[in-house]
């Protein structure tokens, strides 16, 4: 049995999640960017003025050492990419 999600999860813990490479879970994010709204999908980090809590999921490898701004999804938005993720295989 697998421990429970916590939520909200990065594009790293997505694309780990389902066995997928890099850059996944945010190509899937894009596609699907008309249908969510921020703060009831995925909240927006933007590294101007979010800095130390980004560098807090840095340090905790959450995100891609290459992430600048993060986007976190919330338990609702991640339902939506997973639906889409696995119907793609």
């Amino acid at each position: 049995m697998s421990a429970p999600l916590s939520f909200p999860l990065t594009f790293k813990e997505i694309d780990s999640l389902h066995h997928r490479p890099k850059g996944t879970a945010f190509r899937v994010f894009k596609r699907l960017a008309e249908q969510l709204r921020e703060d009831e999908h995925y909240l927006y980090l933007p590294a101007d003025s979010r800095r130390a809590e980004i560098e807090a999921l840095r340090q905790l490898g959450r995100i891609y050492p290459s992430t600048i701004n993060v986007v976190l999804l919330t338990e609702v938005g991640y339902q939506l990419l997973k639906q889409r993720l696995e119907s793609t295989g």
